[in-house]
């Protein structure tokens, strides 16, 4: 449980330290209808907050854990899929190679705690 908790801490001041970092790198760009290079500080910010919510529902070696993260990753599976399927026929000729691999690691960044999140609730 002390475990638990100071994963909870650490996660949180990683999280409240990065999204307004993020905001603040990303805002000029943003204001200049360019695509925002670091994106992916605002994203793993929020991934780390969210992960400061789901610390205390995993614990290694316990059953619930494993079916959280089970189902987390085969809701994943089909959202990853989803995701460039949608960004072959809406961006590809707008966005480069690179910018496309940002938006693809920010989703997955988000898209994990967040489906755990959501298990956690359900199960």
């Amino acid at each position: 449980m002390k475990e638990a908790r100071k994963n909870q801490l650490s996660y949180l001041f990683l999280g409240i330290i990065m999204v307004p970092l993020g905001i603040y790198i990303n805002y000029p760009y943003i204001a200049r209808g360019e695509f925002p290079v670091g994106v992916m500080t605002f994203f793993l910010g929020t991934g780390a907050l969210m992960m400061a919510y789901l610390s205390p529902h995993l614990f290694p070696k316990d059953e619930r854990t494993k079916e959280i993260i089970g189902k987390s990753m085969t809701a994943n599976y089909f959202t990853l899929f989803a995701t460039i399927t949608l960004l072959f026929i809406t961006v590809a000729d707008t966005l480069s190679g690179s910018e496309v691999l940002t938006v693809l690691f920010c989703i997955m960044v988000t898209s994990i705690p967040l489906t755990m999140i959501y298990y956690s609730k359900r199960i």
